[in-house]
């Protein structure tokens, strides 16, 4: 049997499916470049076409933010320096990167203005979470997703990393508004975005979806959830949205705030900021009502709140500005 053989022609399909497969990476590599180009140009935020990019920190800090209030006459409140990347494009569209770094954290007076009780601030970036951790403490997160505490009159406790299970998992990162105090020592995450509500293992680092079911069921609907002296507690406007609000434990109602002339509810859900609610009324702006484990504390002066300034019953304001909040360790 004679074999024929054709050394040239399978070799020669070896090279055309080599350049072949050459071509289609190349055209991946060109259209991956493209999009990463194109996503520059929509976002203006990486400087087009290999713009400079100059890096700016602001000098002077921002005006105080209210975190939490803590009692009858104090708050903590934070600030931060700013700083914005520049390039020509996004200075054209002013929609240039910026953040802030350089956080403090501030013990103040907001009954009697005066120097800040104690106060700190840190080298580098973290993320304060609005709302109290635990007892005079807030929580924070890092750049590396490593989650932590400060304490009024400590440093910052950097801790380890938050793990995300799914069901709140990211794909890329994630944004927490709020943190309550939990059972155990844990932490409540709420709008912590896909999860409306997660808990915080503070012993592993763990983030699980807060389900409503079983011993929580009871929860659902809640306009807000904290944990105050071993009880857990659901703020919520019962019936008519902006009809009376009201604190809500595993057995039924414990207080509620009715409605009126001089207190018209607007409809908007109530936020915490520790165990004090804000909730906005029509005209007159947030109205702070003290909470306690047995009802709304009626004996809590009138206090309002406009942006981040605080109003007793004469109009009279207290807020804090960059220059109010130096650091008193």
């Amino acid at each position: 049997m004679i074999v024929i053989t054709y050394p040239g022609l399978f070799s020669g399909f070896g090279l055309v499916a080599k350049e072949v497969s050459f071509m289609m990476v190349e055209i991946k590599r060109l259209i991956v470049a493209a999009l990463a180009a194109f996503a520059c140009v929509g976002m203006w935020g990486c400087g087009l076409f290999d713009e400079e990019v100059t890096h700016e920190v602001h000098e002077k800090r921002h005006s105080g933010l209210v975190v939490a209030i803590l009692d009858d006459s104090l708050a903590l409140e934070t600030n931060g320096r700013g700083w914005t990347d520049h390039t020509e494009s996004c200075d054209y569209w002013e929609n240039c990167d910026g953040g802030t770094i350089n956080q403090g954290l501030f013990l103040v007076n907001y009954r009697n203005k005066q120097r800040p009780l104690w106060g700190d601030t840190i080298d580098g970036v973290i993320t304060i979470i609005w709302g109290l951790a635990a007892d005079s403490t807030v929580l924070f997160y890092d750049k590396k997703n490593n989650f932590g505490f400060w304490k009024v009159g400590k440093n910052i406790d950097v801790r380890k990393k938050m793990k995300w299970e799914d069901g709140c998992k990211l794909e890329h990162r994630y944004v927490v508004v709020m943190a309550r105090p939990w059972k155990d020592g844990n932490v409540l995450l709420k709008d912590a975005d896909p999860c409306p509500y997660a808990v915080l293992d503070t012993a592993t680092g763990v983030v699980k979806k807060m389900e409503f079911t079983g011993e929580y069921s009871w929860l659902e609907g809640c306009d807000d959830i904290t944990y105050i002296d071993g009880k857990i507690l659901c703020v919520k406007r019962l019936a008519d949205a902006m009809g009376a609000i009201s604190i809500l434990a595993s057995d039924g109602v414990v207080d509620s705030l009715e409605n009126t002339k001089e207190r018209d509810f607007l409809g908007y859900p109530p936020v915490l900021y520790g165990n004090f609610m804000v909730t906005q009324v029509y005209k007159n702006g947030n109205i702070v009502t003290k909470m306690k484990s047995d009802g709304f504390d009626v004996n809590y002066p009138e206090t309002w709140m406009k942006y981040n300034s605080f109003v007793d019953s004469t109009g009279s304001s207290i807020s804090y500005s960059s220059d109010d909040l130096v650091i008193t360790k």
